[in-house]
């Protein structure tokens, strides 16, 4: 996949009092790898529903719009309610996020 394939779509959360959009584009790709250092492991988890994937992802998101957040401020703001919403928010983003797949690898068509 390339950078250039990702859509910027996102989908909007709510954190505290504030509304953030979780776009899953290469500055929130590039935050996330910087905080799990690996992206591959971060999805892993993601798809697990780690707390700690949960939190590094927002973070991300969150990072992107306010260069000024920390790990630590968006894990008080984070409960445990907060999981079953942001599961759903964060597969939502990842379906408009990604780019469309057109055939099955290695499939030909005829002529």
């Amino acid at each position: 996949m390339k950078a250039s394939e990702l859509k910027n779509k996102g989908i909007k959360f709510k954190l505290g009092n504030k509304e953030y959009e979780l776009k899953l584009n290469m500055n929130t790709f590039c935050e996330l790898e910087e905080v799990y250092g690996d992206l591959n492991a971060a999805f892993e988890d993601l798809q697990n529903m780690k707390i700690k994937a949960v939190r590094a992802l927002i973070y991300s998101a969150v990072k992107v719009e306010d260069d000024t957040v920390t790990l630590k401020a968006i894990g008080e703001q984070l409960g445990l309610s907060d999981l079953e919403s942001l599961g759903t928010a964060i597969n939502e983003a990842l379906n408009i996020s990604m780019p469309e797949v057109d055939d099955a690898p290695g499939e030909s068509k005829a002529t």
